[in-house]
């Protein structure tokens, strides 16, 4: 269990590093960290499932860093 989260730890680490470049980093992050867990579901022999859990964590990433901007927006950051 411990290697599981130091190994999501650095794919989402991997993922905020890349983010920097195109400055969105959370939703890069999540891109990445969404690919990752897709290939291992699709491993399983379940495409279907890993392509859902590619839009959920895609799409849930997309919708947080859209609410982190705006939330920056009303502050005036």
């Amino acid at each position: 269990m411990v290697i599981g989260i130091i190994v999501f730890g650095s794919v989402f680490l991997v993922g905020l590093a890349l983010g920097t470049v195109t400055r969105r980093p959370l939703a890069t992050a999540s891109l990445v960290v969404a690919a990752f867990v897709s290939l291992l579901v699709v491993q399983t022999h379940e495409p279907l499932a890993g392509a859902a859990a590619f839009a959920l964590i895609s799409l849930a990433g997309l919708v947080l860093d859209s609410v982190r901007e705006t939330v920056g927006l009303l502050l005036g950051r």
